[in-house]
């Protein structure tokens, strides 16, 4: 059935969610603007409103907080860096490992926000963690985790990225350089370690 072909009260919901997703977008795209030029404290409803050509009631229309606002950025973040990670040829843990630690350091502010107390909705909450675990597990493809119990899996997949992190934060810092080693050095160590690890039998908690 073409689009011609569908009730008119149809097609003017179909108009409606389309121009809704648009601007939707579009203050997404200037919350992004915003985000990368002032940071998150300069993110504000008003400076998303005037960056997006909106006046601010429209961005509540759309987003009823700025928490709001960053944790669907934070979920895009994620959900394009996983999807980068997944295209990508290398079945190499630590180059993914430091990809990713390279997306976190650029949007750290976003992921070190306090989602709770800026009243983020029980729902965005579980979409983002969603979005943490999928990124973690495609980091940790290559260590090839599917024969360990769940639990395990999920804990070294953590430990990667957690490490990853960890390793960019101290560059960042200057700190690295003073210890004598890399971040790939390190990586492929502890990718290392991960991998042929061999099971534990006792609980991981």
């Amino acid at each position: 059935m073409s689009h011609s072909d569908l009730p008119s009260d149809r097609r003017r919901e179909d108009r409606r969610e389309a121009s809704h997703a648009h601007k939707r977008a579009e203050i997404l795209a200037a919350a992004r603007r915003v985000f990368a030029r002032d940071g998150a404290k300069g993110l504000t409803i008003r400076a998303v409103a005037t960056e997006a050509g909106y006046v601010p009631g429209a961005v509540y229309f759309y987003f009823h907080s700025k928490a709001a606002i960053l944790s669907e950025l934070a979920v895009s973040e994620l959900t394009g860096l996983t999807k980068q990670l997944k295209a990508t040829s290398s079945r190499d843990a630590a180059e993914r490992a430091a990809a990713a630690a390279e997306a976190f350091a650029t949007a750290h502010a976003i992921f070190n926000m306090d989602f709770d107390s800026q009243g983020v909705n029980p729902g965005s909450e579980r979409v983002l963690l969603g979005r943490l675990i999928s990124l973690f597990q495609t980091v940790s493809e290559p260590l090839e985790l599917s024969g360990l119990p769940p639990e395990q899996a999920q804990a070294r997949a953590l430990g990667l990225s957690s490490a990853a992190i960890g390793l960019a934060t101290l560059a960042r810092m200057g700190k690295l350089d003073k210890l004598g080693v890399t971040a790939a050095a390190t990586l492929r160590e502890v990718a290392h370690c991960l991998k042929d690890a061999p099971e534990r039998k006792e609980a991981t908690g």
